[in-house]
């Protein structure tokens, strides 16, 4: 019969187990906890920075489409989409407005696209690249600039 067995009832003998809990339970926090939060941190990171690119889409076209000229349509445009990113704090080198069917025309439309590149939690690296867009209708009624 093996040593580690009593020699009376045939049960293990338990002192060769002790402290063996506190060490899987370390081991296992670790090498499972550990990567499991820095995957649900990653993936909190990108979606709150897919949120803001495609809110700041939003409002750099509705500010785009409210404006008197194209020109001041792209600045209102930028600083609309840093007001919204720095709340979400991210940030983007800016919008970029493409006019379909002419600038501000009556009846025409503006695309906003906003990219915001996302790092990662922890670690360097480029990071993710997210992208927001929106599309606005220039009202057609309006006077054309």
């Amino acid at each position: 019969m093996p040593s580690h067995f009593r020699e009376c009832d045939g049960i293990p003998d338990r002192a060769d187990d002790a402290g063996a809990a506190v060490l899987e339970v370390l081991v296992l926090g670790v090498g499972l906890l550990v990567p499991l939060l820095y995957g649900v941190l990653s993936v909190m990171a990108v979606q709150s920075a897919s949120y803001a690119a495609t809110s700041a889409a939003r409002e750099a076209s509705r500010a785009y489409v409210a404006a008197d000229s194209p020109a001041q349509g792209l600045a209102r445009a930028r600083v609309a989409t840093r007001l919204v990113l720095a709340d979400a704090g991210v940030t983007s080198p800016g919008p970029t407005v493409r006019c379909v069917g002419g600038c501000l025309v009556p009846g025409s439309r503006v695309d906003v696209t906003v990219r915001v590149v996302v790092p990662l939690p922890l670690l360097g690296g480029p990071g993710i690249t997210v992208t927001g867009q929106e599309s606005m209708p220039v009202d057609r009624y309006r006077s054309a600039p």
